[in-house]
């Protein structure tokens, strides 16, 4: 095949910069994962739809109004969109919490054809902007980076955000892993994979490595809970092993059998995060 031939002969860092464009285009969805995000749109149409300028589009952001006790934001994953963070909502409502739910930029109804980190961090900064101040941030799989990098200020010139809780749902830790494990799926070479790594600093102006969650958590000690299953497939058990060691704030409640997307419409995960915005 000519991609096979052209990928020969490209040199490292071209490798790198074309595979780092597929590292940040999230992949259509099948027609399976259509129909299942179809059936839980429809608890979008009891929030206000908010449009939120960001770069050159806008963002989608829904508010559920609750009784003023505080916001609460669902950040969905890879691939996923506000609709599937809407099992939280009723519970948070219940609690009397407003609850905010956002499409990343290239998910959802917001605009954009990438997303990476960096792009997750600022799209908070604007949702924030409007909505802010927030009680808490419930986060799954992808968005859980996003919600500890917004804590680091590490992201280019924008500050540490602030929210007084974290639930993390089997969130990856090690942003190093998650592109080393890319970079084996994709055979790079040693030089190839660090020429990948190198385009976080050029997006951020830190290296990769900065961004380990732990570490992060450790430096900005909000409560947080980390909710995983032993059994996911996705992002290793070892990610929530690993927050822990950030220090007492953080705290793991395993959730067996549920696996990395299940667990965000099981009943207890609703229940752990939803008492752990109460305490």
């Amino acid at each position: 095949m000519t991609v096979q031939s052209d990928s020969l002969t490209e040199t490292p860092k071209a490798q790198a910069d074309r595979l780092f464009e597929v590292f940040c285009t999230p992949e259509p969805l099948t027609e399976a994962a259509q129909k299942g995000m179809a059936r839980v749109a429809s608890r979008l149409s009891a929030a206000l739809a908010l449009r939120i300028p960001f770069q050159d589009g806008e963002l989608q952001a829904y508010r559920f109004v609750g009784n003023g006790r505080g916001s609460v934001v669902l950040l969905h994953g890879w691939t996923g969109q506000a609709a599937v963070m809407t099992a939280f909502v009723e519970p948070l409502l219940a609690a009397g919490f407003d609850v905010l739910a956002l499409d990343f930029p290239a998910h959802g109804r917001s605009d954009g054809e990438r997303l990476h980190v960096a792009l997750g961090v600022a799209a908070l900064h604007a949702l924030h902007a409007v909505t802010g101040p927030w009680h808490g941030v419930i986060a799954h799989s992808f968005g859980g980076a996003v919600a500890f990098a917004a804590l680091s200020g590490l992201v280019g010139d924008l500050p540490p955000l602030s929210y007084g809780r974290l639930v993390l749902i089997a969130a990856p830790c090690s942003m190093p892993r998650v592109f080393e494990t890319f970079a084996r799926r994709h055979d790079l070479s040693p030089e190839a994979t660090q020429s990948l790594k190198d385009h976080v600093k050029r997006l951020t102006g830190h290296p990769v490595e900065a961004f380990m969650g732990d570490a992060i958590l450790r430096q900005h000690p909000v409560p947080t809970l980390v909710l995983h299953a032993p059994e996911d497939q996705e992002v290793l058990f070892l990610s929530a092993e690993s927050f822990v060691s950030a220090g007492p704030h953080v705290s793991l409640h395993p959730l067996p059998g549920l696996g990395h997307r299940r667990i965000l419409y099981a009943k207890e995960t609703v229940q752990a995060a939803t008492a752990f915005m109460e305490t």
